[in-house]
């Protein structure tokens, strides 16, 4: 025979317990649970979409920053970039690309500081508005955001731009004057 529990606080004895057969979750409980999981679900969705957008617009500033920054070290060591801009095709962006990514075999001929953007750096090119480009103005790059007409270096966001080194020709000219 058991004794009935007692409250340790009280002389009075303590309400049976309860025993619950079929112990688990209600359906409308299961429901209620699902529903507020899909609600946190879209929300969270939602807001990391603004998030990735943003992070590639960053990511799409960074580059033109960097190649405008190579630009900057080459002036310094050799002369200003000029080189005009052609709209009919991205010739020059890749031209002006590959002078920056340029060193001389020759350890005596080369630049100082080159190469200034690493010769890995294998970006394609896009007129498309839906992409993010680097567009060469004629003295610096600038940014073409999604929406903007333009051809240009395509900004890629997965790493595919980053592929074996560029192999130069043995009469390659640089850019610029």
């Amino acid at each position: 025979m058991t004794r009935p529990r007692k409250h340790p606080l009280s002389s009075q004895p303590l309400p049976p317990r309860r025993i619950r057969h079929g112990a688990g979750f209600s359906m409308s409980e299961m429901v209620i649970t699902i529903s507020i999981l899909g609600i946190l679900a879209s929300v969270a969705i939602i807001s990391m979409n603004g998030a990735y957008s943003a992070s590639q617009d960053a990511l799409a500033v960074s580059r033109v920053e960097m190649l405008n920054s190579a630009l900057s070290q080459f002036a310094q060591g050799n002369y200003e970039m000029v080189f005009n801009q052609r709209t009919d095709s991205a010739a020059d962006e890749m031209f002006v690309l590959r002078t920056l990514e340029y060193r001389h075999p020759d350890d005596d001929r080369a630049k100082p500081g080159s190469p200034y953007v690493t010769p890995c750096y294998n970006p394609p090119t896009s007129s498309l508005v839906t992409d993010y480009r680097a567009r060469w103005t004629g003295r610096m790059y600038e940014l073409l955001r999604p929406g903007q007409t333009g051809l240009g270096i395509k900004i890629v966001f997965d790493g595919s731009d980053l592929t074996t080194a560029f192999v130069f020709p043995p009469n390659f000219q640089m850019a610029g004057r």
